[in-house]
């Protein structure tokens, strides 16, 4: 007798805690606006922008471990898929914690150019892709993906399929992502330099944005003037790791953010930066 009612109660206690689960996962479902969320992983970039149970990952660090902590922070702990990884190219402090990210997650698609590294890191990345059997989309002009509420991340750049693939400036071939979020508009430029960033300009490509993610990590060789006066941002994100060797980000960069009244928000000062999407207004998340 007293095992039959230790049994009911542990069955109760088990499907009070399985609705209880339930119901967390509809009221997540029902009340988390968009978000886009740079992510603090030192001299790297990654991005992560999340909608309930749909999430693209824009870069990965170079920290595997680093990179698993934050998912698990913003990702709900019930959903183990993104949907889509996009490589903005392939130097190791953009794709280096992906590695770790592909053993944990299931990864529907990813978004690459045909850009090459003789590096360990990318032809291990590489075979975990295809071992995985993971689609790969070629990331190029007019690729866009779609949110469920109607968010569209655009690829700007490059124009065309990368022929020089096993080029020495894998910067040069940066992919550009355009987010935009009813009426925010997002820019996100990878490692892009100068010269390719003219490109942009001079193809009058509309990139627009409230908020641009600064190139390469705030260095001298991006970020011109004249590029900044076609953004128009508010506010600019430099992801960056503290004491960083490289001197980023550049102070001549920073200068110019200012000289155009600029917001500056910086991954070594802020941690993660974090806005929230609703009503087709993106807000900078408190902490």
């Amino acid at each position: 007798m007293r095992n039959n009612r230790k049994s009911m109660y542990g069955l109760l206690i088990a499907m009070l805690a399985m609705a209880a689960i339930l119901l967390v996962i509809i009221l997540h479902g029902k009340s988390v606006p968009l978000q886009v969320i740079f992510l603090d992983v030192g001299q790297g970039d990654s991005i992560l922008i999340s909608e309930g149970s749909q999430q693209i990952l824009i870069d990965g660090g170079k920290d595997g471990k680093l990179l698993l902590e934050k998912l698990g922070k913003y990702v709900p702990f019930w959903d183990r898929k993104i949907e889509a990884i996009i490589e903005t190219h392939p130097d190791a402090d953009h794709i280096g914690g992906l590695i770790d990210v592909l053993s944990v997650y299931q990864v529907d698609a990813i978004l690459e150019t045909k850009m090459q590294s003789e590096s360990q890191t990318f032809k291990k990345l590489e075979d975990l892709i295809s071992e995985n059997k993971i689609e790969k989309i070629e990331a190029k002009k007019d690729v866009i993906i779609r949110f469920a509420d109607g968010a569209v991340a655009e690829i700007l750049y490059p124009f065309e399929s990368v022929t020089d693939i096993n080029g020495g400036d894998t910067n040069m071939y940066s992919v550009v992502v355009k987010l935009t979020v009813g009426e925010n508009k997002f820019l996100l430029t990878g490692d892009l330099p100068a010269t390719e960033e003219n490109k942009l300009l001079e193809n009058e490509i509309d990139i627009s944005a409230q908020f641009l993610k600064v190139s390469h990590h705030g260095s001298k060789y991006a970020t011109s003037s004249d590029f900044l006066d076609a953004v128009k941002p508010q506010e600019a994100i430099i992801s960056v790791g503290k004491n960083n060797s490289y001197g980023h980000p550049n102070q001549e960069v920073l200068q110019r953010l200012l000289q155009h009244r600029i917001n500056i928000l910086r991954t070594d000062e802020s941690g993660d930066i974090v806005y929230d999407c609703m009503d087709n207004k993106c807000i900078l998340k408190s902490f």
